[in-house]
């Protein structure tokens, strides 16, 4: 049976070589040395689905990269055309132009999410799903992008987040302040290195 790659054209090999060389370049911003693997990514893709509930929007993946969770939340069901990818760097922003031509790449900013999605039209938004190493970028930029996450969403609907730490990748005072609620996922083990996918929203009620 064909794989979702071949069927796509997209080449993994590739697309773990230019994460790489991205790594090399800028270490933090990245996260991790190779892109998330397949189990974590259908976690990811799992989790997403499970909190949209059947609310309609774009499903909003933020840090993109090479596309591996892009591919788990289109082979889970997510509609192409309600896929939109956010990458801040240049030249993985056009390899996923060149491997994912239905869904909407947007290049720029998770820190100005709003504004992003406003300036390319993309509303409603159902969900936002991140890949950024939160635990690793300055607290300045990880509230930006939460806070932004928040502005674009509406209430009730959720942040699905993975980290490869032992605590909540949103940190408690930015939980705090915006009330969030989040709901841990199990640990995957296999992954390199193992990852937990965290679910986050702000109650409808709050």
């Amino acid at each position: 049976m064909p794989t979702f790659e071949s069927r796509h054209g997209l080449d993994s090999r590739a697309g773990t070589t230019l994460f790489l060389k991205r790594w090399l370049r800028r270490p933090f911003a990245m996260g991790a040395v190779i892109p998330s693997g397949r189990l974590l990514a259908e976690e990811m893709a799992r989790a997403t689905v499970e909190a949209l509930e059947g609310r309609p929007g774009h499903v909003v993946e933020l840090g993109a990269g090479t596309g591996e969770v892009t591919k788990a939340l289109l082979a889970a069901g997510i509609p192409p055309t309600s896929l939109a990818l956010v990458e801040r760097d240049p030249e993985l922003a056009a390899f996923l132009r060149r491997h994912f031509t239905e869904p909407q790449v947007i290049e720029g900013d998770a820190a100005r999410l709003p504004r992003l999605l406003a300036e390319h039209g993309t509303a409603p938004i159902a969900a936002v799903v991140s890949s950024l190493p939160l635990l690793s970028l300055p607290t300045d930029i990880v509230n930006g992008i939460v806070n932004g996450v928040f502005d674009a969403l509406p209430r009730g609907a959720a942040l699905i987040q993975f980290t490869y730490g032992p605590t909540p990748p949103v940190p408690r005072t930015l939980r705090q302040g915006l009330r969030l609620v989040g709901s841990r996922g199990r640990r995957i083990w296999r992954n390199v290195p193992p990852a937990v996918v965290w679910t986050f929203r702000r109650p409808a009620a709050a």
